[in-house]
């Protein structure tokens, strides 16, 4: 444990530089301390390091170099608070974690939250393995983007064979540009072979997993989520999920079917670029890099003949050939 500190042990040690050495009794004659006081002062200063017993004399005590000794002991003190970080940090994940099992119990009518706000990704990521483990209906899942980690595509993978294989019934939207990404190809044929329906879509609104109208994850930043118990809000996501999947198109992994795909999100690009939308957003809302988006606007710039974005907008306003690209 880090030595604490106490009102006027600096002003000893500062007094002590003065003397050939001292005692206990020293200290509260010459410093008006009582006997308690100093004997106390005394033994805070030892722990600290600053002074050390005599070699000379018995009971004495003389001054040290605080810097031989602030090494060990300032890390013996950064150990010890890391270390309390950590259980901090373990014990908020683990109330964090408790609070959501409650909330789900038949005790937690009483209370009015309807979601939480879960910062720590650990505490995500278990949490999403515990509402797998305990599904038992229904999963969807809405997954913007594209080109996840091999480890990320593993991860979720175990979690949703654990499902399909429980004959919980899933369902996942992709977007289209998943479709040309072998990892992602290779991640859903396996989910479809084990029973998962699999459709993408041109832009989808968010990230969302919703499991059997109970709970829903919303993913944040940083890796966090916000975890939702409210009905109503369930049920508006889970609608929102239902709108894009009745147009979304079935996901064939054995082909790409880029024709099709490529004519979706080419009229996505003309609604964006007449709204005027910069690249950046195009791209993320299409789950594509900016350097294949903007190589997808160059296609379309160039089947209007455009040269320039003001051209490109004129001549489909003008011709009102928004949904003929």
């Amino acid at each position: 444990m880090f030595p604490k500190s106490i009102p006027g042990i600096l002003e000893v040690y500062e007094w002590s530089l003065g003397r050939d050495g001292f005692t206990v009794d020293d200290v509260a004659h010459e410093l008006g301390f009582t006997a308690d006081d100093s004997e106390e002062m005394v033994g805070r200063l030892l722990e600290l390091q600053l002074i050390q017993p005599s070699r000379d004399r018995d009971a004495w005590f003389v001054p040290t170099d605080p810097g031989i000794g602030s090494s060990q002991l300032l890390s013996r003190g950064e150990l010890d608070l890391l270390e309390r970080k950590l259980a901090v940090g373990q014990l908020r994940n683990d109330l964090a974690r408790l609070s959501l099992k409650f909330r789900s119990s038949k005790f937690a009518s009483q209370y009015a939250n309807s979601f939480d706000v879960v910062t720590a990704p650990e505490t995500v990521r278990l949490l999403l393995s515990e509402a797998a483990a305990n599904g038992s209906r229904e999963v969807v899942c809405m997954q913007p983007g594209g080109g996840w980690s091999v480890e990320e595509l593993i991860e979720e993978q175990n979690r949703d064979l654990q499902l399909l294989g429980r004959g919980v019934h899933m369902r996942v939207l992709y977007q289209h540009a998943a479709r040309f990404d072998t990892p992602t190809r290779e991640h859903a044929a396996k989910l479809v072979d084990a029973g998962a329906e699999i459709r993408t879509a041109g832009a989808l609104i968010g990230k969302i997993f919703i499991f059997d109208r109970n709970v829903a994850y919303i993913p944040a930043k940083r890796g966090g989520a916000v975890v939702v118990q409210e009905p109503s809000i369930i049920d508006f996501l889970h609608s929102c999920f239902e709108h894009v999947w009745e147009t979304a198109k079935e996901f064939d992994t054995r082909r790409a079917e880029v024709e099709v795909v490529s004519v979706e999100m080419k009229k996505e690009i003309v609604r964006m670029l007449i709204a005027g939308a910069k690249d950046e957003a195009i791209a993320r809302r299409l789950g594509v890099s900016v350097r294949t988006c903007r190589k997808h606007i160059g296609q379309v710039m160039q089947m209007f003949g455009a040269t320039s974005r003001f051209q490109f907008g004129y001549l489909v306003k003008d011709a009102n050939l928004e949904e003929d690209v």
